[in-house]
């Protein structure tokens, strides 16, 4: 039986927990308490890290502006590098996902290094 790698399990789930995000169709409300529980988060991946951050400088917005705003504010940032595709990319996780999402990443992390 293949063992699982947690560090690569934790990069997916941020990445999938930012494009969620990054969709523009969270609620202020959810994303208010996905910020409560990622607010001691330490992003494994420097990007990550950097789109958690221009997310919250921006606030909410509807999905137009998120694609508009998010690419500036890391720009202002001083991160203009990034490949946004991939966090504007539709995926088949749904808004209603974030707090099952961030409860993984949780998990995992408590498991791994």
């Amino acid at each position: 039986m293949a063992r699982s790698n947690p560090a690569k399990k934790i990069l997916e789930l941020e990445h999938t927990i930012l494009r969620v995000l990054s969709g523009g169709r969270v609620t202020p409300a959810v994303r208010d308490d996905v910020a409560r529980e990622l607010a001691n988060h330490e992003w494994r991946a420097p990007e990550h890290r950097v789109v958690y951050e221009a997310l919250g400088r921006i606030g909410y917005h509807d999905p137009e502006t998120m694609r508009e705003q998010l690419p500036a504010q890391a720009t202002r940032m001083g991160f203009p590098e990034i490949d946004w595709k991939a966090y504007f990319e539709p995926g088949r996780e749904r808004p209603e996902d974030l707090a099952e999402l961030v409860r993984e990443l949780g998990t995992v992390r408590a498991e791994g290094p």
